[in-house]
């Protein structure tokens, strides 16, 4: 219980400062995320158990390269800052996530990926991706309800990745950051694959207009 509530108060001043940051603008959106990508590279960095110049600037190059397409995500196709179009993007990690902790917590029996994630539970799984289709609905109408699947199969493959780079360096959290959820890589594991994968789909589907309609 108290382990649910130190996260849950965590998760919620948290996400009131991504939330506060991405509506108050362009500026604030991308030194909310530039912060990010530096934690991430402290970390990655620090978590090594062989740390060399090559893995710390490769993962560096890679951040640079997410960073430029999250950053961008407001800005994918209106030509103005739409901060609506990002925030859909982290609600449906945010719903997937929570989905999978709360469900899979108690009723998690059957294990996804033991070696990798003990945690983790086809159950937890499920409930991620049945809150995500609820919210891929409501946002885009129910012909794009699959989207919420496929966030659910990006969002923990990115977290598996990150348990299994863990694991190999003999963690247990990537940092001490966000009591209850570790470090920057551990709050931010699901959207290494998952937003680069919903950039992509902005540019193929007409999903920025019904956002601008339902999350003005």
């Amino acid at each position: 219980m108290r382990e649910t509530m130190i996260r849950s108060a965590t998760g919620l001043v948290f996400g009131l400062v991504v939330i506060g940051s991405i509506v108050g603008g362009p500026w604030f959106n991308a030194f909310l995320w530039i912060c990010v990508g530096l934690l991430a590279v402290r970390e990655f960095a620090k978590g090594l158990k062989k740390a060399s110049p090559a893995k710390v600037w490769g993962f560096a190059a890679f951040m640079g390269l997410w960073l430029s397409l999250i950053i961008g995500i407001p800005w994918q196709s209106s030509g103005g800052y739409e901060p609506s179009v990002l925030l859909s993007l982290i609600f449906m990690i945010w719903v997937n996530d929570s989905g999978a902790y709360f469900v899979g917590k108690p009723l998690g029996r059957n294990k996804l990926a033991p070696r990798i994630s003990p945690g983790k539970s086809w159950e937890g799984f499920a409930g991620g991706a049945v809150f995500s289709v609820l919210l891929a609905g409501w946002l885009w109408g129910w012909a794009y309800a699959w989207i919420g699947v496929l966030t659910a199969i990006s969002a923990t493959a990115g977290d598996l990745i990150e348990s299994a780079w863990k694991r190999r360096n003999g963690l247990k959290d990537s940092g001490v950051l966000l009591p209850g959820h570790g470090g920057i890589l551990d709050r931010f594991d699901g959207f290494m694959i998952t937003a680069p994968i919903y950039f992509i789909l902005l540019s193929l589907l007409p999903l920025e207009t019904s956002l601008k309609a339902l999350l003005p």
